[in-house]
Formats: structure tokens, sequence, C-alpha cells
């Protein structure tokens, strides 16, 4: 039976509208409309803990993302009873393109027909081919900086399954997003495996991964929130003096780039 009643009482005591409307202002009205609809549509999710979704919920909010599951750029997702905020990989390019640092930042699927040709030495990529069918064999993300700076990745379609097996701890759950939109959570890891390692980023970032109880990169989010800066910084040009890369690290380049597909 839908708990759908118990979400609405919860929205509407005075507390919780106080909260909502403090910290989101003229957005509130949006918020719980938004909220009400997701449990309409979900009957697990309405199931839920009313409390704990809301909260869960606010999460999104907090970073001006819709959790409307058809745009694709956060979700709240029931696992059993407990509701789970997780970004989608719209919501991560969309915080990423907030720097204000990005040129070009895109990530998409290779399909059955097409192959992929990897530049070792600038670290970008080209798709040659045609779809002969809507098979994905493999994800890339790609990104530009206003600077110049570009990288691409690529991985197979096996690869990211090898990955999702060892960092995702709910994948074989029939309600995670690897079960219901697997493309999309490929195209998350591989944003996630690009951003963090290359790209400028910030507090707001580097929370929205902390904040996914489930999230795909265990080991980027504790890797961001130790080691990466809190905030974007430019250095100029002139002021950067470029060090010779020691044998070990260019092994460590070399090993990695050597991962990269063609395929």
């Amino acid at each position: 039976m839908s708990n759908l009643p118990a979400i609405q009482k919860e929205l509407m005591s005075p507390s919780v509208m106080q909260r909502i409307e403090t910290r989101l202002g003229e957005k509130a009205g949006t918020f719980i409309t938004s909220v009400l609809d997701l449990c309409g549509e979900d009957k697990n999710l309405a199931g839920c803990n009313p409390k704990l979704v809301v909260k869960e919920a606010l999460k999104a909010a907090a970073l001006d993302l819709p959790i409307n599951k058809n745009l694709g750029f956060a979700y709240v997702i029931p696992y059993g009873k407990e509701p789970n905020f997780q970004m989608g990989y719209k919501g991560y390019i969309q915080l990423a393109i907030r720097t204000g640092q990005y040129k070009h930042l895109n990530a998409g699927i290779v399909y059955e027909g097409e192959t992929v040709e990897f530049d070792r030495i600038k670290g970008i990529m080209s798709i040659h081919g045609n779809q002969s069918s809507n098979k994905s064999i493999g994800y890339f993300c790609y990104m530009q900086l206003i600077n110049g700076f570009e990288k691409a990745i690529c991985w197979t379609k096996e690869r990211v399954i090898e990955h999702r097996n060892q960092y995702s701890k709910a994948y074989k759950s029939k309600m995670s997003a690897w079960s219901t939109n697997f493309d999309a959570m490929a195209l998350k890891t591989m944003v996630l495996q690009l951003i963090p390692k290359y790209g400028p980023m910030t507090i707001e970032m580097a929370q929205a991964m902390n904040n996914e109880s489930f999230s795909v990169e265990n080991q980027v989010s504790k890797e961001v929130s130790q080691n990466a800066n809190s905030k974007v910084i430019n250095i100029p040009d002139e002021d950067i003096k470029p060090k010779p890369l020691t044998d070990a690290e260019k092994a460590a380049i070399e090993a990695e780039e050597a991962q990269q597909p063609g395929f």
C-alpha cells in the first residue's frame, strides 16, 4: 500500500516547511511538488521513512539540481526501506560547468559498428565507423578547458562491468541504477574517472560525491575529500615551471595510457 499520505504529512508539517523554506526560499514549492511526484511514481520510495526521503531529496536541492528521473541530474533511490541520494552523470557535468573552467565537457556511448582510436601522446580520442545497432560496446568522456588543456578516456563495456563489480556495493539489487539504467551509470563512471583526476573541481562537487551512500567511485570520493583542492585555482601560464618527470612517474603514466582501448 502506498505511503504517499505520510510523505505529504511530513512535507506539510510546520517544522519541515520552515526548514525547506529557509534553505530553498522561493524554490520551496517546486521542491515539495517534485518530492510528491517522485514518490507518486515510485511506490518503493513512497514506502520509505518520509523523514529520510525529504532529507535525501534536500541534498539534490542544495546543489540546485532537479530530482526528476527523466532529466537524469539527480535521484533518490530506495534500497529496501532506505532512500539514498545519487547523482546522475548529467548532474556532475552540470556542477563541473559551473566552475566556468570548461570549454567542452561530454560523455557518450560507443555503439556496435564504431571503432575508437586513442592518441596516447595527446590523451584524446576519435570515433570512426557507422553505428550498426543500439548495442553499447564502450563509453567515453571528453573535456577541454578554456586554457586549451584537453583529455579523454574511453573504456570498453567489459571494463566498466569489472569496475562496477569491484566498487559498487549494491549493483546486484533490482533497485540499483546499475540494474535499471546501466548506460547512465557507465557514463557516470566515465565522468568520475576523468574530472576528479584531470579537471578543476570545487567543494560543492566533492561534497556531492561524499553525499552518495552507494557511490560508484568510493575510492575517488575518498581521494577527492582527502587530497583535492577545495576551490578552483587559476595559475597564470607564466608562473608554471614544468619539472622533468621521474622514472616512476613516466612508468605510471605509460601504464595508465596503455589501458586506453582501441576497439
